[in-house]
């Protein structure tokens, strides 16, 4: 979708490109959402890897993409781990 701007489910050809994806805190603040780095307690922690999306405007089929995500440092996000595709 993010090259073509067609969309892969319903092949529509009009997708909404949101550049940042946020969430609002109780304090109606808006925050980018972004991948949490943990290093060694709450106070070294950091956030890395920017979201943006790209909304079909017929079906809502969503893609998501992360900015700079070879950079992150996977072995210091809880929970994550490097899957490995194969080829037939």
């Amino acid at each position: 979708m993010r090259k073509r701007a067609i969309c892969p489910k319903c092949d529509h050809d009009e997708i909404l490109y949101l550049p940042q994806i946020a969430d609002r805190d109780d304090d109606d603040v808006v925050r980018p959402l972004v991948v949490h780095v943990v290093h060694f307690d709450w106070k070294d922690d950091v956030e890395m890897g920017k979201l943006s999306a790209y909304v079909c405007r017929k079906c809502g089929f969503t893609e998501l993409y992360t900015k700079d995500a070879a950079n992150l440092p996977f072995d210091k996000i809880p929970g994550a781990r490097i899957l490995k595709g194969t080829r037939e």
